[in-house]
């Protein structure tokens, strides 16, 4: 009984950091997806080439960024 408690709390909480781990994949991309957006809807006057190529870089830019951020304050990492 003991043994079938333990095994179902672990499983529960290999459950909560599965979660947590694609929940923090959120805010990098959407934010990073959101930057991309607005700067091609910013910029109409400019070629669908180079709209493209600053959006990408601007997507990698803002994603790479929150992304560090949040994964820094991680209090688990070693």
């Amino acid at each position: 009984m003991i043994g079938a408690a333990s095994r179902s709390g672990l499983a529960r909480q290999a459950a909560r950091a599965q979660q947590r781990s694609w929940s923090r994949w959120l805010i990098p991309v959407g934010g990073g997806l959101l930057s991309a957006v607005l700067i091609v809807i910013g910029t109409p006057h400019v070629a669908w080439y180079l709209r493209l190529l600053l959006a990408l870089i601007a997507f990698l830019y803002i994603s790479g960024q929150s992304a560090a951020y949040l994964w820094s304050s991680q209090p688990d990492q070693g």
